[in-house]
């Protein structure tokens, strides 16, 4: 009987000590496991006018500022801007149909900026502005669009400096397309994006190009 205890007491033994190991071993891997570190791209900034609607008086351009440097933005009876950027339905680049920002220049002059409220790029590493957008209707001499960056605007844009982003033709488009633009000058940067609508020369009638802004974001791989 001693015989048999004993070789219980050490099968028992093993046993307790390989559990041991096993949970230590466990421990100490979770210590060294990354604690809530994302890892990828996320998204920095986003439009903010996805769930907006048109609203007498209000340009409902979300995390965007509607300004108006040349001619008078005016709002029809059902709400929809002309001569200015305001909040409407576009085609999103599934072809259907959703809420988004246009400009209608309404065959008149004008200077017309959307721009974004501040984006921080101070943690960031990589980071890329994604605009789905189109354009349709007149001349490209007297119709502009330029997408700018500036990382010293503080409310004036005559009086910021700015920066032109290139970005591939979005005209003649019946939906929304994807145009990626890399940010990497900016990194470690507050800046603000901006879609300058300009219609401008001698022939108004020639003034009709449509922007329809579906979606804007920027994405970023954080340090």
């Amino acid at each position: 009987m001693n015989i048999a205890y004993k070789n219980i007491t050490r099968k028992v033994s093993a046993v307790m000590l390989v559990s041991l190991l096993f949970f230590g071993a466990t421990a100490m891997a979770g210590d060294k496991a990354p604690k809530n570190k994302k890892k990828g791209k996320v998204s920095i900034f986003e439009d903010g006018w996805q769930e907006l609607k048109a609203v007498e008086g209000e340009h409902q351009t979300g995390n965007f500022t509607a300004i108006s440097v040349k001619g008078e933005p005016v709002q029809s009876d059902n709400k929809k801007w002309t001569s200015g950027w305001g909040n409407w339905s576009v085609n999103g680049k599934d072809g259907n149909s959703k809420r988004g920002v246009i400009m209608v220049p309404n065959r008149s002059v004008n200077d017309d900026w959307l721009v974004s409220e501040e984006i921080e790029l101070a943690d960031c590493k990589k980071a890329d502005l994604v605009i789905e957008a189109y354009s349709k209707y007149g001349t490209d001499s007297a119709n502009e669009l330029k997408v700018l960056i500036s990382d010293n605007y503080n409310g004036d844009v005559e009086a910021a400096q700015w920066d032109e982003l290139w970005m591939e033709s979005i005209h003649k488009q019946n939906q929304a397309v994807e145009r990626k633009i890399s940010l990497k000058k900016y990194m470690g940067k507050s800046v603000v994006i901006a879609f300058r609508s300009i219609h401008s020369g001698k022939s108004v009638k020639n003034m009709t190009r449509t922007t329809f802004l579906s979606n804007v974001k920027v994405t970023a791989i954080r340090k």
